[in-house]
């Protein structure tokens, strides 16, 4: 199998050169700001969405800047207060019973999704400060992904979010 070319901006600037030498000029004169945008114009590569550039300028913010930016959300109304938050609350849940299960096998249920994220809420946790209460030195991820995606945890994780849940339910 070979190898995959790499596909920097080097070689996108030679193509450039070659196959569009008008635009290529243009970038060297300074009528186009960028590189990005010259490929963009010679359709070498696609234009970015905005949520594209969310997301990319979401990977490179700081914790506090993430922080200050969901805070800006917050105050502008874009994003619901913990009293108008689309997850249940917890007092509207009837206690989980006795010898209920929480899991199908090593996926959480549908109702069980919802308690924990109504209690982590609630207490403003997030899925590492749950794992760490559990006694877990996980860092949260598969917790995060089985509340957001349905994916699988270990027996063990399940069993430490029964008696978590038994113990933080009012």
């Amino acid at each position: 199998m070979s190898k995959k070319p790499k596909r920097d901006n080097a070689h996108y600037e030679q193509r450039l050169k070659a196959e569009f030498p008008d635009i290529y000029g243009d970038v060297l004169a300074g009528r186009i700001s960028s590189l990005r945008k010259a490929l963009v114009i010679a359709g070498l590569k696609p234009q970015r969405t905005r949520l594209e550039k969310l997301k990319n300028s979401w990977a490179k913010a700081t914790p506090g800047e993430r922080e200050g930016f969901l805070t800006w959300l917050t105050i502008s109304g874009v994003l619901p207060t913990a009293s108008q938050s689309p997850v249940a609350d917890t007092a509207s849940l009837p206690p989980l019973p006795a010898g209920a299960p929480i899991a199908s096998g090593r996926y959480l249920l549908p109702s069980t999704i919802t308690r924990i994220k109504a209690i982590m809420a609630k207490r403003r946790l997030k899925p590492d400060d749950v794992m760490g209460e559990m006694g877990f030195l996980s860092d949260g991820q598969s917790l995060a992904r089985a509340l957001a995606k349905n994916a699988s945890l270990r027996l063990a994780v399940i069993a430490g979010l029964e008696a978590w849940l038994r113990t933080h339910e009012d």
